[in-house]
């Protein structure tokens, strides 16, 4: 019966059995294309964050600061966790009308993905392709 249960437990979907980034100083790395301008890429932009503790367990909180940085009136439309990967879409309705999809993949100490967006910049509209990848370097303060 034990072995039974175990099995089944390890079936289970959803944060049982989830990977999280753990909390601390981090370097995130964004690299974005722009299709309709040549594919224009612009060069790599790289930060460095503190994740606090509330945002590990809840990388949604993260992704949104990364997914649409400098947008407003933003919310959720899709939110999957399955596994390690977080699938998502986002739109805001703020300043840029920008509307943001995407599949991230946690680990403790690292995470990568791709997100698309779509936005109104100086009143065209514009289509981004971005590539976001992360390591975990250090406690915060480090």
């Amino acid at each position: 019966m034990m072995r039974k249960f175990a099995f089944l437990a390890l079936l289970a979907p959803g944060p049982l059995y989830a990977q999280y980034p753990l909390p601390g100083q981090w370097e995130i790395t964004m690299e974005s294309r722009v299709p309709q301008a040549g594919g224009w890429k612009p060069e790599p932009f790289t930060m460095s964050q503190c994740i606090s503790t509330a945002d590990a367990a809840d990388p949604s909180r993260l992704i949104e600061g990364i997914a649409v940085p400098g947008a407003t009136g933003c919310s959720y439309t899709e939110r999957d966790y399955s596994g390690s990967t977080f699938r998502f879409a986002l739109t805001c309705s703020g300043s840029y009308d920008l509307k943001a999809s995407g599949e991230v993949n946690f680990g403790a100490s690292s995470f990568e993905g791709n997100i698309d967006a779509t936005g109104n910049i100086a009143g065209q509209s514009t289509t981004f392709t971005n590539r976001v990848s992360a390591k975990r370097t250090g406690e915060c303060g480090d």
